[in-house]
């Protein structure tokens, strides 16, 4: 998967950096009878299966499930003041109002 970061995303990203930590975009179904994809953004550490992409010196991680439910080969990570971070593909916004956190916290 190709993951480019805007400016405005990789200047937040860098205001916020946690020595050690990388980023993980994630993906999971939720809900009940309406199945959503919730998507966030955390600082973790890799799993074996993670792909693991470098991105103007920032090192992301992504797992094969979300790679499904984003369902593209491009990902775009955008910052707006006004909105947090933003995931979007060529095709449509996967989501936005996403705020950089801790895992568990």
């Amino acid at each position: 998967m190709q993951v480019t970061l805007t400016q405005e995303a990789t200047e937040r990203i860098k205001s916020v950096e946690q020595p050690g930590k990388i980023i993980r975009i994630n993906g999971e179904l939720v809900g009940g009878c309406g199945m959503n994809v919730e998507y966030a953004l955390w600082w973790d550490d890799a799993s074996p299966d993670d792909q693991v992409i470098e991105v103007d010196s920032l090192t992301l991680v992504i797992d094969p499930q979300t790679i499904e439910h984003i369902d593209s080969d491009k990902l775009t990570i955008d910052f707006r003041q006004q909105q947090g971070f933003r995931l979007v593909t060529p095709a449509q916004i996967l989501a936005y109002g996403i705020h950089l956190k801790d895992r568990w916290g």
